[in-house]
């Protein structure tokens, strides 16, 4: 499918979701081409990111938060690999090293990889 939330209003998407989410199991495969992942943010759980006609990254949500650590704070310290502004501080993608769970931002995520943050892509593609 091809951004099937685009268009819809609020009760629209939820009762899509309902019906993505009920077709849902081990031996199928549901294919979303969307911008709007947060509309799908809950049912999906590999991340397939296509850039310049090439995939950059086919990964399990839960490898990539295995690998990266997503986080907002104040100041981004060194460890920082990018950093966007928001209205509660910096989004930031650091390097998962205490092996904590961080719930993957996938619109910061697709943001770093497009603006050629090799190191990150890099960290994932191991």
């Amino acid at each position: 499918m091809d951004e099937p939330t685009n268009g819809l209003d609020i009760p629209s998407k939820s009762q899509f979701r309902k019906i993505i989410a009920s077709a849902l199991s081990e031996t199928r495969c549901i294919i979303i081409s969307t911008h709007q992942v947060r509309d799908l943010d809950n049912l999906i759980d590999t991340l397939l990111v296509v850039h310049n006609q090439k995939i950059v990254l086919n990964k399990s949500l839960d490898n990539i938060a295995d690998l990266l650590k997503f986080s907002t704070v104040n100041t981004a310290g060194p460890e920082v690999l990018y950093a966007e502004e928001s209205v509660r501080g910096l989004n930031t993608i650091s390097l998962n090293n205490n092996e904590s769970y961080s719930k993957v931002d996938m619109e910061l995520l697709f943001n770093a990889i497009i603006n050629d943050n090799q190191t990150i892509t890099e960290i994932l593609n191991r």
